[in-house]
């Protein structure tokens, strides 16, 4: 999906403008009025279609049916080496997409079991206790090890503070997140150390992060 820099690079009363929130978390009547726009925090995964019709789906790929019909050709002309070398880079398209999407909506089924799971926010100033489905941009969320990363958040201010993004990436060491806005132009959206995405969840230390996405607008939630 295509990844927007700007929430994380922006300066922070602008983006806490933007979001019709403050320094001290949105008030009840502001993250109601979130909560009507953006609707709940929630993902749905859809329903799975069989192992086969996947990969079929995955086949209509166009990069897919110009590699299939370049080895096609390959094959017709006799040159076995090229038929197997592009085939064997058919196979791996295919199966390495069927491999990060299986990843990805399986995440999302361990993160709708944990539906019920609650963030602490600041509403009124005040440290409380929300359902995920209540989490709304703007919100400023309070976290530390063991917590869940409720949506997309910038963060605003940390200590010691590594997530693990392995359901979103397959890769298992944790990562260091801070508030840094100095981003390069370019870089990955799981490079950015002041980005924490939806499905991920919090190894150690403590953060105070700005929720700048929820539910399908999340990068998690477009890969549902």
């Amino acid at each position: 999906m295509p990844f927007d820099p700007s929430p994380y690079t922006a300066v922070e009363a602008d983006l806490l403008q933007l979001l019709g929130s403050a320094a001290n978390g949105h008030t009840a009547d502001s993250a109601a009025e979130a909560l009507r726009k953006a609707g709940p925090n929630t993902v749905a995964a859809g329903g799975r279609n069989s192992f086969v019709r996947d990969l079929l789906q995955r086949c209509r790929n166009p990069l897919v049916i110009q590699l299939l019909v370049i080895a096609t050709v390959s094959y017709v002309m006799d040159d076995i080496r090229s038929t197997i070398v592009v085939g064997g880079m058919v196979f791996l398209s295919v199966v390495l997409s069927y491999v990060q999407e299986t990843r990805s909506s399986r995440a999302v089924e361990k993160l709708q079991k944990l539906v019920k799971t609650t963030v602490t926010v600041l509403r009124d100033g005040k440290e409380a206790d929300m359902s995920l489905e209540e989490i709304v941009p703007g919100d400023i969320v309070i976290l530390a090890a063991g917590s869940l990363i409720p949506a997309d958040l910038r963060v605003l201010s940390a200590k010691d503070f590594f997530v693990s993004q392995s359901a979103l990436t397959g890769e298992s060491m944790p990562v260091e997140k801070n508030p840094d806005t100095n981003q390069p132009a370019g870089r990955a959206p799981f490079d950015f150390t002041n980005a924490c995405f939806m499905g991920s969840n919090v190894l150690s230390g403590s953060a105070r992060a700005l929720v700048v996405a929820t539910a399908k607008r999340t990068y998690f939630g477009a890969l549902a």
